[in-house]
């Protein structure tokens, strides 16, 4: 038996945290101090509109209700320019990493929940299969 749904909410929970790798990969590099070009500053905020649109949609998809959403950071999410990223102070810094690590954290759970239900779902596939079988094994033998 497959749950189509849950299907959909894995694939979809994967893309999300693809998106949110890409933008935590931008935004680390901004803080390290490297250079941030044009192209790279118009795909961090890109990045970030895409993560705005896509985080909500999740979150709807899976049932998740708005109180129990991780809080989108301030730190994370009003940046103005990533070029001024890198003279970010020390307490700000660690406020964004704390967060980024919070939110990992609780995308990661999802995803794993919904990775539980699958296997007990094929777990209970495969029994009800073996039961039926069974039944109808011990029906055409009595």
């Amino acid at each position: 038996m497959v749950d189509r749904k849950l299907e959909a909410n894995i694939k979809k929970t994967e893309n999300f945290l693809e998106i949110w790798n890409e933008f935590h990969r931008i935004f680390e590099n901004a803080l390290a101090g490297n250079s941030i070009n044009k192209v790279e500053e118009k795909n961090f905020f890109s990045t970030e509109t895409l993560v705005n649109a896509r985080y909500d949609d999740l979150m709807d998809s899976l049932g998740v209700k708005p109180i129990k959403r991780f809080i989108k950071s301030e730190a994370i999410y009003n940046i103005l320019s990533i070029r001024n990223l890198s003279i970010m102070s020390d307490r700000r810094s660690s406020l964004v990493y704390k967060d980024w690590q919070n939110s990992f954290k609780f995308l990661n759970s999802l995803l794993e929940r919904l990775k539980r239900k699958k296997r007990r779902i094929e777990g209970f596939s495969r029994f009800s299969f073996l039961v039926k079988k069974g039944l109808s094994f011990s029906k055409r033998r009595g």
